[in-house]
């Protein structure tokens, strides 16, 4: 798949590991079920488009189990991923119980990390395989699935404890590999270059079509949450971790009103001046907050645990039945002020910020008076 770039060269998207691991469990299906040993998968896309991803290897291991080997591929800016075979073998077995049943179970197998830490999207003890990976490879699996049969999916990745030590998967408390993750399935440029040129030409392109309002998100998973909160998609633009940049080109594009959603892990480090979210860049997002506790004067031993939590998601829910969690509005109100101080007009600006659960922890719309930006 490819994208223009604000000098309309064509940059190469890549693929997530949760798709690659989707594409495997599809590729090993199709042999077990349909005998069929095919060079490369069409998968679907949360978004629902299609994607299609090369087979490197299918192996029938045995009459109810295959395998199939996928070779991850970042596309045009590679990351530590990139290159690693990601192995899914499908198992089909018997349901030994009457419906409803789990059709398909899965797995972890050798380097795919275990998660050990409250604060993420999966509990505790179970494989770090994301929520979207997991609905992607059970939608494509379930497509082919006996009936009264249940498929044992189980992904696995031979160089994952290896390259694991390069991520932050160790600091997350994900033991033991990496993580199969992905909330659109593809992996986008993510060079300065590369990322910064597709945001202004979607920028530009949006501005071309008439839009005075454009929503930034950070990604996908920002882009449903807009959704969900009345907004079209045609307003919405991807910024990634360029929230600086971003701004900047709206401004310049003649936009009058912005508004940034998305999840506290990102834009809360904006109330502290940080205008470029990627954790390798900055990751003051815990100082951010206890900062702003210290300022209400709560508890030490509150401020410690906030320190100490692995997430913002962890850190709202040892806040959420206080009187502190008005901090996290606070903090929104601040971002807020931070970004129209990088703005030259009199551009209306607002930010909601929002928990991985889904709650609104701070929204600055009703201080201008409107629920709809």
């Amino acid at each position: 798949m490819m994208i223009l770039g604000e000098d309309g060269k064509e940059l190469k998207t890549g693929y997530t590991t949760g798709s690659c691991a989707t594409a495997g469990a599809l590729a090993a299906m199709l042999l077990l079920t349909e005998q069929m040993d095919v060079p490369a998968v069409a998968i679907t896309l949360p978004s629902g488009d299609a994607l299609q991803i090369p087979v490197e290897e299918t192996r029938q291991l045995s009459q109810s189990s295959a395998m199939a080997r996928i070779i991850k591929d970042a596309g045009e800016d590679a990351d530590v991923t990139h290159g690693l075979d990601i192995i899914v073998t499908v198992t089909l077995d018997p349901a030994n119980q009457m419906p409803p049943y789990e059709e398909v179970v899965i797995r972890g197998g050798k380097g795919v990390g275990t998660v050990t830490k409250t604060g993420l999207q999966i509990a505790p003890g179970e494989a770090a395989i994301n929520p979207v990976p997991r609905q992607m490879i059970g939608a494509h699996v379930r497509r082919y699935l006996p009936e009264g049969m249940v498929a044992t999916v189980t992904v696995s990745v031979p160089e994952g404890e290896k390259v694991a030590k390069k991520t932050f998967n160790p600091r997350l408390g994900i033991e033991g590999g990496i993580s199969i993750i992905g909330t659109s399935g593809i992996v986008r440029p993510m060079s300065d270059d590369a990322y910064k040129a597709t945001i202004h030409t979607e920028l530009k392109q949006k501005r071309a079509l008439g839009e005075t309002t454009v929503i930034l998100v950070p990604g996908l998973h920002g882009e449903k949450y807009a959704q969900g909160l009345g907004y079209e998609s045609r307003q919405v633009v991807h910024m990634g971790n360029f929230i600086g940049f971003s701004i900047q080109s709206a401004e310049k594009l003649g936009f009058e009103k912005m508004l940034l959603i998305g999840h506290s892990g990102k834009l809360m480090k904006v109330a502290g001046g940080i205008f470029n979210t990627h954790s390798r860049v900055a990751d003051a997002k815990a100082e951010i907050l206890i900062t702003e506790l210290a300022l209400m004067s709560a508890p030490l031993s509150l401020i410690e645990a906030v320190l100490m939590a692995n997430t913002t998601d962890e850190m709202s829910a040892l806040l959420e039945a206080t009187v502190y969690f008005s901090a996290f509005q606070n903090l929104t109100e601040k971002a807020k002020a931070k970004v129209k101080n990088q703005l030259l007009e009199e551009t209306q600006v607002d930010i909601v910020i929002y928990s991985m659960p889904g709650k609104i922890l701070g929204d600055t719309r009703e201080k201008n008076g409107e629920t709809n930006l």
